[in-house]
This record gives C-alpha cells, sequence and structure tokens, in this order.
C-alpha cells in the first residue's frame, strides 16, 4: 500500500511512501491512542524541498492509498543497505 505525508499549511504532499505496512500494539504498555505504527520504504523520501526528516516534531498528516488518513509523527527515519528510505511513523489518534 502506499502513503503520501502533507504538513500543515502545505497543499503538496512532502513526502511520498512506496510500500507502508500497519502495525496496532495490542499490550497496554501504550496509551490507547498511540498504539498504531507505520513502517515505511521508500526510493525518494523528500517529494518537495522541504526535508521531511528535519520536521520530526510536527504532527504530519498521513493519507493512506485506501483513503485512511491520521496525525502521526516522525520516529524513525533510516537507509537500508540498498539506499532506500526505512521508517516508522507514530499515529497520534485513531486512523480513520
Amino acid at each position: 500500500m502506499k502513503a503520501t505525508l502533507y504538513l500543515d499549511q502545505v497543499a503538496e504532499p512532502v513526502a511520498v511512501l512506496d510500500d507502508v505496512k500497519i502495525v496496532e500494539f495490542g499490550s497496554d504498555n501504550h496509551p490507547e491512542g498511540e498504539r498504531i505504527r507505520i513502517y515505511y520504504n521508500t526510493d525518494n523520501l523528500n517529494a518537495t524541498k522541504m526535508m521531511v526528516e528535519l520536521h520530526r516534531d510536527r504532527k504530519m498528516t498521513v493519507k493512506l492509498e485506501d483513503g485512511r488518513s491520521a496525525s502521526a509523527l516522525i520516529t524513525h527515519a533510516s537507509l537500508d543497505a540498498k539506499g532506500h528510505f526505512v521508517g516508522v511513523l507514530r499515529v497520534i489518534g485513531p486512523l480513520a
């Protein structure tokens, strides 16, 4: 599944995520509204001149290919051995 990331006040997506996997933690160790993580893999993280990884502390809106969306924070961003961007988004609130 694909997804796009948007910052507030920016009409264009700031990142296009080629492959995402949604994971929900079932334990009570995480607060009720913060149990969903989105693992992503993409060839090019930045869709504009804005460097997304520098905005970890800002809430972004993630929109999934199937129509669902939610607020999210970048928890982890890195490169894999093949040069692809990989990382984790922490979903804040419901994914609807």
